[in-house]
């Protein structure tokens, strides 16, 4: 198995990827290539993109093609270097259409990294120079100057609103540094170097992220949340997506600021050992938004304790992660989402990969 193209991982932690892999083709992934969440029978860019990382993770060409085929024709107007329109139905017409057209960063960020693994991992050109295409698009539309920062929007939208709305979760910054190489004429260092200073400024005092931040669009600084907005900055299922992202970027790159800031995330750990759950929402301050819990979490934070706690991170893999699997799915089987956090989540525990091409 070729993980990245570079790190074979030991069999049992193949077994658990593979199977899981191949339920989520059969529950989530159409043989056209559209990724359907079957819950609110909606496609998203998002999924698309889980698909083509996940895809290239386990050594699946055949899948990838079908999902970036899907992708192009159904979210791109058969136009590779287009932005992706994040929101597809097939509620619209006899055969589905476009029901918001704008673009998801993430999504993008995502698609364009996937297509640069999967040019290295199966000496495939082609999607390299897709990935190429996508990049002037990204840049142009959804990064922004704002003050002195270069600041990696959510999408186009952001910018008609006052304060502009930041997402955490969309800094992707091994995406970013891969893009640094590939793309020199424009600054993604600096967006990567901006985006490291931006994450930290919009943590909470415990140490949490939140969903949305709000900056001032003159000066790029983080202002307080709109009032009535409050809920928008509860650490949530946008938010938890953050320690993966840091703990990537620590163990392909060894990024100190990564390691740093997720040793902020100690507050949760206190949490979880004591309490043996962690709550799904937590706001700003700390306090629990709901009670319920959410396997995609832990999906999230299992790769984080593994650099911060790992015995903690093994309590959490044996006592959560491991008995939440029957055969191909954890938890719920119709849980778009977590299927894909928690998948991403163990790829990342079992063997981290580096990404081909580093030195």
């Amino acid at each position: 198995m070729v993980l990245f193209g570079t790190v074979c991982m030991a069999p049992i932690g193949e077994d658990v990827l593979v199977e899981t892999w191949r339920g989520y083709q059969r529950g989530f992934i159409r043989r056209s290539g559209r990724v359907v969440d079957p819950e609110r029978e909606l496609t998203t860019s998002e999924g698309q993109a889980y698909a083509l990382v996940r895809a290239v993770w386990v050594d699946d060409p055949e899948t990838f093609e079908r999902v970036l085929t899907w992708t192009r024709r159904h979210l791109q107007a058969n136009n590779p270097s287009a932005l992706p329109a994040w929101h597809w139905s097939s509620d619209l017409g006899p055969i589905g259409a476009i029901r918001d057209a704008n673009s998801a960063t993430d999504a993008d960020l995502w698609i364009a990294y996937a297509l640069l693994l999967a040019a290295d991992a199966w000496n495939r050109p082609a999607y390299r120079a897709r990935a190429l295409a996508m990049l002037p698009r990204i840049w142009e539309d959804e990064v922004a100057p704002l003050g002195d920062r270069l600041v990696l929007l959510p999408g186009p939208w952001a910018l008609h609103e006052a304060p502009v709305r930041f997402n955490p979760s969309y800094f992707l910054p091994f995406a970013l540094r891969r893009f640094a190489r590939e793309d020199p004429d424009r600054d993604w260092s600096k967006v990567l170097h901006d985006g490291y200073e931006l994450l930290e400024d919009t943590l909470s005092p415990v140490g949490l992220p939140p969903d949305w931040a709000f900056l001032d669009p003159t000066t790029g600084e983080v202002v307080p949340v709109p009032e009535g907005r409050e809920v928008l900055t509860d650490f949530g299922f946008e938010a938890f997506r953050v320690p993966w992202n840091l703990a990537a970027d620590h163990l392909w790159h060894q990024e100190p600021r990564a390691r740093e800031l997720l040793e902020r995330f100690r507050w949760l750990e206190e949490r979880f050992e004591a309490m043996g759950s962690l709550p799904a929402v937590w706001t700003w301050n700390g306090q629990p938004r709901e009670t319920y819990t959410y396997l995609g979490l832990y999906g999230c934070l299992l790769p984080a304790w593994d650099v911060t706690n790992p015995a903690l991170a093994q309590r959490l893999l044996s006592e959560v992660v491991e008995p939440s699997q029957d055969g191909r799915y954890w938890g719920r089987s119709d849980d778009y989402y977590a299927q894909n956090l928690l998948w991403l989540g163990m790829a990342l525990h079992l063997s981290p990969p580096r990404p081909p091409g580093l030195p």
